[in-house]
């Protein structure tokens, strides 16, 4: 697995409203809450994907279902009584998850889906099977309601010629497009609103919160130290220290 190089020592400090903390989410949750919007892309374990180059576990720690399962629930108890969850799931996996993601199980209600379109993406893996992922969006109580057009497919490409991604790097595995989950983040929460990370990963989310401005604040949990690093040090990019 190719490391991109951590761009700054010692550790920047995280830009205003922005809570990137390097833990699992468990160890946050109990802190968190009136989240507006949950966003949770989930380390999916590929234990029977056969060719173990291309799975998600060369890439990042991943997780049972069982405990992806617990994390979305206990996200709901982290979110404001009129939130939504989005949460990309996988097709390899969809049926496992919407099997276990019961009400009785996560509480959140199902409201809708889309896919994101990978055509054209750099890298490969078992978590590109289909060049497209699911994103299913999930609601707690009865907030505003979705607008459905912000599901379209969007192509990476469009984000790897520059666009909404202003320090340029290169797409690591299943890094999701800024500007996508920053348009998600500016229709569906309101200025000043809590933006929850489950599994930061790179901090996508929390680099699209900055961008949207308006005071907005976001709390993200990314466990895995290295990638933690990354994503800082990608925030500081953004805002050219």
């Amino acid at each position: 697995m190719t490391q991109i190089p951590l761009l700054s020592v010692p550790e920047p400090a995280q830009p205003q409203n922005i809570q990137l903390h390097n833990t699992d989410f468990a160890s946050i949750a109990a802190s968190v809450s009136d989240a507006r919007l949950v966003f949770c892309d989930p380390p999916w374990s590929y234990s029977n994907s056969g060719d173990k180059t291309r799975s998600a576990a060369s890439y990042y720690p991943c997780l049972t279902m069982q405990n992806i399962v617990q994390h979305v629930r206990m996200a709901f108890d982290c979110a404001a009584d009129d939130a939504y969850l989005i949460l990309w799931a996988t097709f390899p996996l969809l049926i496992e998850w919407v099997s276990a993601a019961t009400v009785d199980a996560i509480a959140w209600q199902y409201v809708t889906g889309g896919a994101w379109a990978k055509t054209g993406a750099p890298g490969s893996g078992f978590h590109w099977r289909g060049n497209a992922e699911p994103i299913l969006i999930y609601r707690k109580g009865k907030p505003k309601p979705v607008t459905t057009k912000l599901l379209r497919s969007v192509h990476v490409t469009e984000q790897h010629r520059g666009r909404g991604n202003r320090s340029g790097e290169a797409l690591a595995h299943s890094e999701k497009p800024i500007s996508y989950q920053q348009n998600m983040i500016e229709v569906w929460s309101n200025p000043g609103d809590l933006i929850l990370d489950v599994y930061a990963g790179l901090c996508s989310v929390g680099r699209a919160v900055a961008r949207s401005g308006q005071n907005r604040r976001y709390v993200g949990a990314e466990i895995d130290p290295n990638r933690y690093r990354q994503a800082v040090d990608r925030l500081a990019l953004d805002r050219g220290v």
